[in-house]
This record gives structure tokens, sequence and C-alpha cells, in this order.
């Protein structure tokens, strides 16, 4: 996958113009994002900037889906809950969990552990739950040592470079989720809905329209249906917006196989709607849909990046050295 995407390490971002207190300039090459906003005075607070223009920062988000806040030194977890404490929307808690967090304050969490080696592949956060952010915020503590960025892909571009035939098939059918909780080859039950009550799972299952099965006290098999293309609620465009490559068989490393005795025991798979397979051909056709639409951008220590999680996904490069992002959602 990398090398496919765009690499813009140490290309310095061409300044577009100033408006109000803070410099706008927009991230080189032919993507048209993320939108980069630095301080154009020393000491400046992103806390207060972003109070004062709120109307300009969500006509921002709208425009772009992507702002990369550099230069305001929001570098410690204080900082980062201290900001994301501006949203009038109620930060969501990170329920119906398909990876493990921990979190590290008030609705911050570090980004999903999962082995440096790897790529984790693009995604919308929590694009497959019943009840979806509607934006996600990472905050860069500390880079990796080499490589570990955070590459962002343009939804509505991603929809784009879909075939015809596929972007029919998954409008008029949506995605199927199958999920296999069982703690011997993913999340148990109990991490993904954060209890050890089955009783609050079956109710939390009843209320967000998810079937569920019982197969023993320790296996639990979860399946829902959604659509997998969405008119974003503010701009109206149709963006690729589900976990339908991501989830998928398809899509898994190959040596996640030895683990497994079949495919129903896969954690996650997908299907269309209507339950036939998502074909081997159709997943590598997102796979380069993705591709196509992202960008990849250096992280710096103090980054602040603010995704519109229905016009943007993102996935995390392997790296070597420690690597602290943290992300909240709204």
């Amino acid at each position: 996958m990398i090398n496919s995407i765009q690499k813009l390490k140490g290309i310095k971002a061409q300044k577009v113009t100033d408006i109000a207190q803070v410099d706008y300039s927009v991230w080189p090459g032919h993507a048209g994002f993320p939108l980069v906003v630095k301080p154009s005075a020393v000491g400046m607070q992103l806390n207060d900037w972003v109070a004062q223009n709120r109307a300009e920062f969500q006509e921002k988000v709208n425009t772009y889906g992507a702002l990369l806040f550099r230069g305001f030194h929001i570098n410690t977890v204080e900082k980062f809950e201290n900001f994301s404490k501006l949203y009038a929307d109620t930060p969501l808690e990170y329920n119906l969990r398909s990876s493990p967090r921990y979190s590290v304050g008030k609705n911050v969490y570090h980004t999903t552990t999962y082995p440096k080696e790897y790529s984790i592949e693009m995604h919308s956060e929590s694009s497959y739950a019943p009840v979806h952010p509607s934006n996600i915020v990472f905050c860069c503590i500390d880079p990796a040592d080499k490589q570990g960025e955070t590459p962002i892909a343009d939804n509505k571009k991603v929809l784009e470079y879909l075939s015809e035939k596929t972007r029919t098939k998954f409008l008029e059918k949506g995605v199927k989720y199958v999920r296999n909780l069982n703690e011997a080859y993913g999340l148990s039950w109990k991490e993904v809905f954060q209890t050890e009550d089955q009783k609050e799972v079956e109710k939390t299952c009843n209320e967000q329209g998810i079937s569920f099965e019982w197969k023993s006290d320790t296996n639990l098999v979860l399946t829902w249906t959604k659509k997998a293309i969405w008119e974003h609620p503010a701009t109206g465009d149709s963006v690729w917006f589900n976990h339908a490559y991501f989830f998928n068989k398809y899509a898994l490393e190959a040596s996640f196989f030895d683990l497994v005795n079949s495919e129903d025991q896969l954690p996650n798979n997908t299907f269309y709607g209507d339950g036939t397979e998502i074909s081997k051909e159709e997943i590598e056709e997102i796979r380069e849909a993705y591709q196509k639409a992202t960008v990849l951008f250096p992280w710096e220590k103090g980054d602040v990046l603010f995704l519109d999680n229905m016009l943007m996904s993102h996935g995390r490069s392997p790296y070597e050295g420690s690597r602290q992002i943290i992300a909240s959602l709204f």
C-alpha cells in the first residue's frame, strides 16, 4: 500500500492566503487536502482561535474534510483533552469496539494497539456501527522514529474511482456485517461492549438493530446491515462510508488464516446486504480506489489532525521506534 501512496515528506505546503489570525495553506500535490493551519503570531492559542472563529472553522472542515493544525504545540494529553472540550457536540465513547484501545483521558484514547510492522488499512472510524461519529481528531504526542504516518483519503474520490457496476451494487444492496466475538481469535464480547453483563449486551443489540446469537458464554455472533454510500448531511456530497473493505476476509493479511480453522471463525467479515459475497476482485478494486484517493504526510510533535469522518478515511503506516498518537471522537 505504502509505495502507491503520494509520499510528500520534506515538501513544504504552498501558501494560499492569510485569514484572521492563522495562515492557511493546502498540502502540495493534486489532492487538495489536508488544509494546513498555522499560527500567524508567536504564542497564539489554538483553543482561542477555534472558539472565536467557529463558522470559519466549520466552513473549512466542510470544504477540505481534513484540517492539519501545525505549530500550536498541542503536545500533551492534557492540552489535547482541553482542546476537545471546545465542541458543543458531546464526545462519543469508543463503544462497539473493533480494535483494542485504552483511555488516556476523558474521551481521549490511544490509537489502535496493533503490531507496528503492519499497516492498518483505510477506513472511516466506526462507519460499521449503528451510531457513528461525525468527526475524529488525532493528536501527535510523539511521532515514530520512522514512518508511522496516518494516511488520509477523500471518500468522495474513493467513490468516484469505483466502477459504475460496483457503485450500483453497493448503493442498492448496502453492506452486511458479521462479527464473531471469540476470545480465541479476536476481541471478546466483554471488550467490544465494555460490560460483563450479557443482558446489557442484548439490550444494546436490540436498541441498535443488531441480530445476535450466543454460541456459548464466550462466543457471540452479531449481524446487521447498513448503507454503504451516504449523502453528507452538510455538503450533500455522495461518499463511500462503510467498513466493507476493512472487515472483509480478502483484505486480511494472509498469515491470519493460519490462526483459524474456517472462515466462520473470522472475527469480522462483510457481504453485500443481501448476503451475497463481495468478490476478491471487488475488494481489490476498492483497495485501488483508496490508494488513488490517499495522501500521506509526516507527523510532527504537537500536530492536531481534524477529520470529517464521512468525508475522510484514514489508516496507519508501519513504523519503527515508539509512537504516541491519541484521538477523540465526536
